[in-house]
């Protein structure tokens, strides 16, 4: 969508986190010196430490970092042991990292429609979808809002199937008290700038229960290398020397992300709290608009990478509220299925997407940086309740 020459400049970003990075400048200054000047094994280190620290924030036994959120959800579906021929239910309205992921391995999508509610897998109707053949589900927290993962366990566990949790956008949210991605066997987050724990460029970790998963998705992102008994850190004896037991991948966390995120993961909680406040002012002042509001079960407890809302005519709304200086933005329009690298592919399940259809062609998400002001939100506010037709709100 072109928006007009005489468009106002944005008032209220999407982020702000540059802020955030002015008030840490000194920790993370003295993180990077630390990876810089340290030494051969400084950059090693920090990314263990930061492993160590965001496995514990998230409730997990092992934390393996990697080069970004795509490349874990690859790195996990490898070390869930999906491979050609298999199917893997996931939902459309997402990134194309999640399907691609999932055809990289050689595996088929199977597309499971959402709940209107909270854009995630309809449980039930991930349930009809199981064959012979399926050998994973692979649900997506979209939008910071965690998907019935618990549910979705019970059914992987009575079909034998591997759940692996795509929390790209997610982190810092919980559910059922716990940390999101408790229920699954491997969990996928990114540390993806735009992101609620943001690192500087990409960045990413496969959290997970299981030792002998965390060791496969380990081996996976270091070239498929074995360590050598009584040799140095990272597989190599001292002639330089590996042993590579499978083709593998070079996809490991790179030490300055580490560094970024290790001065940052301590703050997630209060971020986290704040993004949840900013929807709460949302959804309170919003009330009674002819807008649809997200809702959540009760043991959900979402980290809001945006506040997405649905309103009628959603491009008019859309191209007002541009033009007002708010930067909302539409994530992820169109759905996966509709895209042209995939219009021709039929994935099993695309025939029979009528919520994620209609979700795509109204919802609009609204910034939610921990930096707003209340100032802003009140500004959003307002240009929303002035860009929406009341007229035309189709009884939302």
């Amino acid at each position: 969508m072109t928006l007009p020459a005489s468009a106002p400049p944005i008032r209220v970003p999407r982020s702000r986190v540059e802020e955030t990075h002015r008030r840490l400048a000194v920790p993370i200054r003295e993180a990077l010196d630390r990876v810089l000047f340290g030494g051969p094994r400084a950059a090693t280190e920090t990314v263990e430490a930061f492993e160590t620290a965001f496995a514990a924030a998230t409730g997990r036994r092992f934390a393996v970092g990697v080069q970004s959120g795509t490349a874990g959800l690859f790195l996990a579906l490898r070390a869930a042991g999906v491979g050609p021929g298999d199917e893997v239910i996931t939902v459309a309205n997402t990134d194309i990292s999640t399907l691609s992921a999932v055809t990289h391995c050689g595996a088929t999508p199977v597309l499971c429609d959402i709940l209107l509610d909270d854009y995630t897998m309809d449980v039930d109707r991930a349930t009809r979808l199981i064959t012979p053949r399926t050998r994973a589900l692979l649900p997506v927290d979209l939008y910071g809002h965690p998907a019935d993962a618990r549910a979705l366990r019970t059914l992987a566990e009575a079909h034998g199937l591997r759940l692996i949790e795509d929390a790209c956008l997610a982190a810092g949210a919980r559910d059922h008290g716990r940390p999101v991605g408790e229920w699954a066997h491997l969990t996928v987050f990114s540390f993806n700038g735009s992101k609620p724990l943001g690192g500087i460029g990409n960045g990413g970790a496969v959290v997970t229960d299981d030792p002998q998963l965390a060791g496969r998705v380990r081996h996976l992102r270091g070239y498929g290398a074995d360590l050598l008994r009584g040799t140095e850190p990272g597989g190599a004896d001292a002639a330089g020397k590996y042993a590579f037991t499978t083709e593998g991948y070079n996809l490991p966390l790179e030490g300055p992300h580490a560094a970024v995120l290790g001065v940052k993961l301590p703050y997630l909680e209060e971020w986290t709290s704040r993004r949840r406040a900013i929807a709460a002012s949302y959804a309170a002042r919003l009330a009674g608009e002819p807008v649809g509001l997200p809702t959540f079960r009760a043991e959900a407890e979402p980290t809001f990478r945006q506040y997405t809302v649905r309103v009628a005519r959603r491009d008019a709304v859309f191209a007002r509220m541009r033009h007002g200086g708010v930067d909302v933005v539409l994530h992820y329009v169109p759905p996966m299925h509709q895209q042209p690298v995939y219009r021709d592919r039929r994935f099993p399940g695309s025939d029979d997407l009528p919520v994620t259809e209609r979700a795509a062609e109204e919802l609009l998400c609204l910034p939610v940086s921990p930096e707003l002001t209340e100032e802003d939100v009140e500004v959003v506010v307002e240009t929303l309740r002035h860009a929406v037709d009341p007229a035309s709100s189709g009884g939302m």
